[in-house]
């Protein structure tokens, strides 16, 4: 399966087009995630095509120079990335017509030298600006395979898809009544991920299987014990000693909504475990590690993926709640990461990546305080942090709520408030220098030494 992610603005800047009366062709330069039967192409810049080196150009056609488009196949060379040939059908299908297919021939040779991949790629957007649709393909020049999906990300969260599934639609009839059958296809088609199945990350996949979200991938490397029975969903003291993964999939087929579930044993830490996040469309970061956190964090920029970080703390002194206290962030491009909203520990952050005996003496020694101690937790909060998230993620999927949805929101469950936080990325690191936006694989993997 192929999908073709954007950040908002380059996809506003190409579907723009869409209100010109002449087809329009443009170069995509993208980054590569590839493996495990999964392809994501990740669009870094558009280079479009100079207009003194069109041929031919109208409602119907276009004809290029190659002058049209070579500078940027070196442009894609030097940046080891990926180069997809781009044109419109504006007001039409983007079905590919009998020209298309011979440019798409002529073009993929051309295209693979000169950029070192092994592989092209055309994309077709048709439609209006308002309703556009897509066709693409990826192969060799003499075979091909569809680019099945288009994921959009920033101030929404959206989602084209080349073909709808035939899912049965009857059990979601309530949830249909309130985001249209449009918002539940958009639903059956995502991809999203649980890193953490414990007191709030259970609460959360419980609500996507029950929403009728397509895959969850889950990763966790603990079992259950007794006292996270208070708090992980669908857990009984049967499961004591399962891995909460095998508790969470053994709940999606109790619950029968057809959701697939890709269970992971395994730490968000650990490279191979971390790469199983590459192709998702949204993931939901419930883990309490401020590591896990700090990869999470790198992920929502280098793959194009809308990563929400959720935390909850509640406050005890001498067995007096002082306060309640929950936050759900979302970390993706536009937005500041999660090292400059200050939401990791340094100090725990760098303890949590030292060897386990390491940390375990530097715990005993009190250098870092609370470092391997459990913190409160309750199930009623957890899962009040867990619903945020899921709000969240619809908010920005089916579109609700103000123009440009905040990318924090705060709880002060013992005020009663709730309040929010928009911000802008740091020009001087990660989250706002736009080379890192879709750079996709890399050595090493996110840029980032691993334990």
């Amino acid at each position: 399966m192929t999908t073709i992610a954007f950040a908002d603005e380059l996809w506003d800047e190409l579907v723009s087009t869409l209100a010109l009366n002449v087809e329009t062709a443009a170069v995509l330069i993208a980054g590569l995630a590839d493996g495990g039967g999964e392809r994501t192409l990740l669009v870094r810049s558009i280079e479009w095509v100079p207009d003194d080196c069109y041929l031919r150009r109208d409602l119907h056609g276009l004809e290029i120079t190659s002058i049209g488009y070579v500078p940027a196949l070196k442009r894609a060379a030097d940046d080891e990335a990926v180069a997809l040939f781009f044109h419109t059908h504006p007001g039409g299908r983007p079905t590919p017509s009998e020209w298309d297919d011979g440019v798409d021939s002529a073009l993929a040779e051309p295209f693979k030298l000169r950029t070192g991949q092994l592989f092209y790629a055309s994309l077709i957007i048709g439609g209006t600006r308002d309703a556009p649709t897509f066709s693409g393909r990826v192969g060799s020049g003499k075979s091909w395979e569809s680019v099945e999906r288009l994921r959009v990300v920033g101030r929404r969260l959206r989602m084209l898809v080349a073909a709808e599934g035939g899912r049965d639609v009857a059990a979601f009839d309530r949830q249909i009544r309130a985001f249209g059958r449009e918002g539940q296809q958009l639903l059956s088609n995502l991809h999203a991920a649980v890193v953490g199945v414990g007191g709030t990350g259970s609460a959360v996949f419980e609500q996507l299987v029950r929403l009728g979200v397509g895959v969850v991938t889950v990763i966790d490397d603990d079992v259950v014990t007794l006292t996270n029975l208070t708090r992980i969903h669908e857990s009984a003291s049967s499961d004591l000693d399962r891995t909460k993964v095998e508790v969470a999939v053994r709940a999606a087929e109790r619950i029968g909504l057809g959701t697939r579930v890709n269970a992971v044993v395994g730490r968000i830490t650990r490279e191979p475990i971390a790469r199983e996040l590459r192709h998702c469309d949204v993931v939901f970061g419930c883990t309490d590690d401020n590591v896990g956190r700090a990869v999470l964090s790198r992920l929502a920029y280098w793959y194009l993926v809308p990563v929400i970080d959720t935390a909850f703390l509640v406050d005890v002194d001498d067995g007096q709640v002082r306060g309640l206290f929950g936050r759900v962030t979302m970390i993706l491009p536009g937005a500041p990461c999660l090292i400059c909203r200050h939401r990791l520990d340094p100090g725990r952050l760098q303890a949590e990546a030292l060897p386990a005996d390491e940390r375990a003496r530097l715990a005993a020694e009190g250098y870092v305080p609370g470092l391997d101690e459990p913190d409160p937790a309750v199930g009623a909060f957890t899962t009040i942090v867990g619903m945020q998230a899921i709000n969240a993620l619809l908010e920005r999927l089916i579109g609700y709520g103000r123009d440009i949805p905040p990318t924090e929101v705060l709880l002060r469950l013992h005020d009663h408030e709730i309040s929010t936080i928009t911000g802008a990325p740091s020009p001087d690191h990660y989250c706002g220098d736009r080379k890192k936006w879709g750079r996709g694989d890399t050595v090493p993997f996110l840029e980032q030494l691993w334990l």
